[in-house]
């Protein structure tokens, strides 16, 4: 009888040690403060990517997280790249960027790659009723009007704006620690 109440001591630390480890669920509401990293592509185009942006401080990525918010989606990060090409001599277009811990991450598979805000709109965070398809439709004009930016969007002398998430869910743990690689899987800084 002893042995079983010594036993139960020495359980009680760990349980609590365990419980303490897992966290609070309403951490993992809160979004990670974000850095800015930039980089080229290979034509010349300038990136400048601020990584986990606030929506409460960005009046598009407001209405974006608004709207995932009114369909019952679950949060995500979102992320705001400046694609500047106003020095360029060639069109380029809207890039993707991947989070990894570093480069041979990325030919291991290991990377995170963001999404377009317009892909995500257009195929994932569709209306649920209908009354809401004027709404949808408005958000889609104002954000995606050039896609997610179309091929040879940017033109030369051209600077746009525009939008990429990231899922936090088990597989984007630990995303805000990671390196952002842009095209050709160049790091970013």
């Amino acid at each position: 009888m002893r042995a079983r109440r010594m036993h139960a001591f020495a359980v009680i630390p760990l349980v609590a040690g365990v419980l303490a480890g897992c966290g609070d669920s309403k951490e993992q509401n809160v979004a990670p403060s974000g850095r800015t990293v930039s980089g080229e592509t290979e034509t010349g185009m300038e990136m400048k990517v601020d990584t986990f942006v606030d929506p409460a401080k960005d009046p598009e990525a407001k209405e974006l997280d608004a709207w995932r918010a009114t369909g019952g989606y679950p949060k995500v990060d979102i992320h705001r790249v400046t694609a500047d090409n106003t020095a360029g001599q060639t069109p380029d277009s809207g890039r993707l960027v991947r989070f990894a811990r570093d480069a041979s991450a990325l030919t291991s598979g290991g990377g995170v790659e963001a999404r377009f805000s317009c892909d995500v709109l257009a195929y994932e965070w569709v209306p649920v009723k209908d009354d809401q398809n004027a709404r949808w439709s408005a958000l889609r004009k104002k954000l995606c009007a050039d896609g997610p930016p179309k091929q040879d969007g940017i033109a030369p002398g051209q600077r746009k704006v525009y939008y990429l998430v990231t899922d936090r869910t088990f597989g984007e743990r630990g995303l805000r620690s990671l390196k952002v690689f842009g095209p050709r899987d160049v790091e970013f800084k």
